[in-house]
């Protein structure tokens, strides 16, 4: 029992001190997220730093997006034009957030 809870206190300690709250993504079009109707989709998220940086990718590695985003007080939201059916993958700050399907 020790252990279990040692493990446990140091997952929650990890994740505080270097994750983000994560970021979700809604369909504009229409479908229900994680599977859009191809076209816009919005990205949001919280407890970001001033800056992050985003890359998108489709499923056969093609960079759809890769630039800095400016949060405002730590509030993140971007929009993505996804309109090929397809899987996209997106990372913030270089490690993998979340994925979307498009059809």
């Amino acid at each position: 029992m020790r252990k279990t809870n040692f493990f446990a206190l140091s997952v929650l300690v990890s994740l505080g001190l270097f994750g983000q709250s994560g970021i979700t993504g809604s369909c504009r079009i229409g479908g229900t997220y994680p599977s859009c109707v191809g076209g816009e989709v919005v990205f949001t998220g919280s407890s970001y730093p001033g800056q992050v940086h985003i890359k998108v990718t489709n499923s056969s590695g093609k960079v759809i997006d890769d630039g800095d985003y400016t949060t405002n007080g730590g509030a993140l939201s971007f929009t993505e034009n996804l309109s090929f059916a397809d899987t996209y993958t997106v990372s913030v700050d270089g490690r993998v957030a979340l994925t979307v399907t498009t059809n």
